[in-house]
């Protein structure tokens, strides 16, 4: 009995001894982790508020160190946010409270038993500029982190934005939460995301306008992303929200939106990157009547990273200027002087070099009686020489096109007959409007612009080599142009 007393007394004193030393080793590594993840986490919101004209920056202001535990207090500031009419400035100061490993106490009691470096729970600390929010999530941290940290450098855990609850001036906000698990790696190199949020309530009252209310459930964010060698993220992010109303005008208009997603895709091969994004809306209704649902699937293929980059970081360098002519209601134009000029057409050639394709995939609306469809794919190659004239320039880039639409008949009445209906008209008016699909029809007939198959109004075009293809019909590109002309100036009105 003595003897496993002692065995089990003898085990004990061996794990303290573990345990102590590794706290005391993570103390003494900690101050160095910290200041290399500010400094990533400095680089990354550098990256990504780029062209924005807004600067982030995270500070370690003071670190108080303990045998097994420690607490941090960072100083995050966001200059020149554009939140209304003016740019503003934030700054707040969280607090992280950490737990030093193998065996942080938190995890221990939630049986997550691995070693790991350090356990942390962050909060943002209640000043001057946080009382407000505070007071409308509870008198609780309106941000709340936990994190475990790797010795390899990694990090998993959850953000939350707590729950709030604000009314003011007639106007009020209801935010059920968010949560947003997280789990990759200081260097940005891995990035996994599961986002959830359960409802979203706002009513806002302004006397200059008229009161906008908006309610939104379900929505969900999930990516799975991976740094590339270009500092190109590749992978999957998508986002869903299950329903929407929004009430807005005069009238207090309702229009409900349900089943929305976006689903986007990213994969690098080589020096290349593909992407694809999906859209998609399961129904629409406006004023209690139904709409329909649509689908937008977009796609570009084969681009060039290094003359994608090069060019984006043309247009960057012009985004406040181009920034401020959109804010003044002016048309924005670039306008870049002769260095960048030659290296924006040295990069559109290295970039056509690579053969690239836009392509809309699908393009589709549906209602109660009909589905409509338009899809392109548009293959690009280099020119000779980028000093062609503008006409032999055309051919030589565009190496194939091809596109396909069906219209439906019934959709067409489907949507002129709603429109009438939601202007007030009877419903004798709302039954001739419904026979818009047949109108549309006869006039695409008539303008030889596209063929009729069933309750679909069809038309194709192909391109390539010079030849055109359209609706079955071979020409050249001077009779598919002259053939369009003709037939656009036979529909429009008399005297026009």
């Amino acid at each position: 009995m003595k003897k496993t007393l002692g065995v089990v007394c003898g085990l004990a004193v061996a794990v303290a001894a573990v345990c102590t030393a590794g706290a005391w080793y993570t103390g003494k590594q900690l101050p160095g982790v910290l200041e290399h993840a500010t400094a990533q986490s400095n680089l990354q919101m550098q990256k990504s508020f780029k062209g924005l004209g807004a600067t982030a920056r995270l500070e370690l202001v003071s670190l108080e160190q303990h045998l097994f535990s420690s607490v941090a207090r960072y100083r995050f500031t966001v200059q020149n946010l554009e939140l209304g009419d003016e740019p503003s400035n934030l700054e707040l100061t969280l607090v992280d409270r950490i737990e030093h490993g193998p065996f942080p106490w938190q995890r221990v009691k939630a049986f997550k038993l691995m070693p790991v470096m350090a356990a942390s729970s962050t909060s943002i600390e209640k000043d001057a500029t946080t009382a407000e929010w505070y007071a409308a999530s509870g008198d609780v941290s309106p941000v709340q982190g936990e994190f475990s940290l790797g010795y390899d450098q990694s990090y998993d855990g959850t953000l939350r934005l707590m729950p709030l609850d604000i009314a003011k001036d007639g106007s009020s906000v209801k935010f059920s939460g968010f949560d947003l698990g997280m789990s990759g790696d200081f260097e940005g190199k891995r990035l996994k995301l599961d986002g959830s949020m359960g409802t979203l309530q706002v009513s806002m009252v302004d006397s200059e306008t008229p009161p906008l209310k908006f309610d939104l459930k379900g929505l969900k964010l999930v990516a799975d992303l991976t740094l590339t060698p270009y500092d190109f993220y590749e992978g999957q992010a998508d986002v869903t929200l299950d329903d929407s109303a929004f009430t807005f005008g005069d009238r207090q208009v309702p229009l409900t939106v349900k089943g929305v997603e976006q689903r986007n895709t990213y994969k690098v091969t080589g020096d290349k990157v593909d992407a694809r994004a999906a859209y998609k809306v399961d129904a629409i209704t406006y004023d209690g009547k139904a709409v329909g649902g649509g689908q937008l699937v977009v796609a570009v293929n084969r681009f060039d990273i290094p003359a994608l980059q090069a060019i984006m970081a043309i247009y960057e360098k012009h985004m406040p200027q181009l920034q401020e002519t959109a804010a003044a209601g002016q048309p924005p134009e670039l306008e870049l002087n002769a260095e960048e000029q030659a290296l924006m057409q040295v990069q559109m050639m290295q970039l056509l070099a690579g053969k690239p394709q836009v392509a809309v995939e699908d393009l589709s609306f549906k209602t109660a009686n009909g589905e409509s469809r338009f899809n392109l794919t548009l293959d690009l190659a280099k020119p000779t020489s980028a000093d062609l004239p503008s006409d032999q320039l055309v051919r030589q880039m565009i190496e194939k096109l091809q596109s396909s639409l069906s219209l439906s008949k019934p959709m067409i009445g489907d949507l002129a007959a709603l429109q009438a209906s939601l202007e007030g008209q009877d419903e004798a008016q709302v039954k001739q409007a419904a026979m818009a699909g047949e109108m549309v029809g006869q006039m695409a007939l008539y303008s030889k612009l596209a063929t009729l198959k069933d309750n679909d109004i069809i038309a194709n075009l192909h391109y390539a080599d010079g030849q055109v293809a359209f609706n079955g019909q071979k020409m050249t590109v001077e009779e598919f142009a002259a053939l369009v002309m003709s037939s656009l100036g036979g529909l429009q009105p008399a005297g026009n």
